[in-house]
């Protein structure tokens, strides 16, 4: 399996690649093609690598996978999705994207959502308007960037209506899980905290280079260089937990586990980032 890589948007609707990231625009490839796509190594393109709950979900052009051993994935669902924005509100998973070969969702498929674990899909908001390689969110707060247009967008209802804040110029996005319209952005691998959705925003002073954030109701957790950092008091200071021999890539957390990838491989934490286990 080849080194996983991102591709984040930048204002003005370019890009700047990223070594590893979600990141705003993601798209991570590298795998060799299969008709039947079973193994990590058999799908043509992985997008991104998430956690929900205690499983590791694998976004692929061929649809939503769950890894379910070193190197074997499973269909989620029978909709086969090209799934390029994905986050988990709580039970809810919300996604964005294309349809893959044999859909006949509208392409781009705008907002959806599955209550069900993937299983099944139904339509939010926005079909055929927008394709969101960029989901971030927690609660009812989700954050999207439209590949289309470069927009940055706001919805404080789970993606039922939606606003636009403008080019998107963020990395990464990590929304608190202790008020609504609180969240911390990563701009030029420095911190941004905002309390009202990035009406306004001010600039925390970290001395560290960040790369990937994420927001869990045990702390605020970060990428910098070859380390993973956690924070206790909304990014004012930092402790590292761990530091791993490659450089890393992709950061997924919920509050039962922690992925973070370095190159093709997949480590995964079950106590909040003080030790990783490699899984894949």
């Amino acid at each position: 399996m080849k080194p996983l890589r991102v591709k984040a948007l930048a204002a003005g609707g370019g890009t700047l690649t990223i070594r590893f990231l979600v990141v705003a625009i993601v798209a991570l490839t590298g795998f060799a093609h299969h008709a039947k796509a079973e193994t990590l190594d058999s799908v043509s393109h992985i997008h991104h690598v998430k956690v929900v709950g205690s499983k590791v979900l694998v976004l692929t052009h061929e649809g939503l996978y769950e890894l379910v051993g070193k190197n074997d994935i499973k269909l989620v669902g029978k909709e086969k999705i090209d799934v390029m924005g994905f986050v988990s509100l709580g039970n809810v998973l919300v996604a964005s994207g294309h349809p893959a070969v044999g859909s006949k969702l509208p392409n781009p498929i705008g907002v959806i959502k599955s209550l069900d674990g993937g299983l099944t899909w139904k339509s939010v908001s926005l079909s055929g308007k927008v394709d969101f390689h960029f989901l971030e969110g927690l609660g009812s707060d989700l954050y999207g960037a439209d590949s289309q247009t470069g927009q940055l967008m706001y919805s404080a209802d789970s993606g039922v209506t939606w606003k636009t804040l403008g080019a998107n110029s963020f990395s990464d996005i990590a929304v608190s899980p202790n008020k609504a319209g609180m969240a911390i952005a990563i701009k030029d691998s420095e911190l941004l905290l905002t309390q009202n959705a990035f009406k306004t925003s001010s600039k925390i002073v970290s001395g560290l280079k960040m790369t990937q954030i994420e927001w869990r109701k045990s702390g605020l957790y970060a990428l910098s260089g070859r380390s993973l950092y956690k924070s206790t008091n909304s990014g004012k200071t930092w402790t590292k937990l761990s530091t791993f021999k490659g450089d890393p890539g992709i950061l997924s957390a919920s509050d039962q586990l922690m992925l973070v990838t370095v190159g093709s491989e997949i480590y995964t934490s079950k106590n909040e980032g003080k030790s990783f286990r490699k899984i894949s």
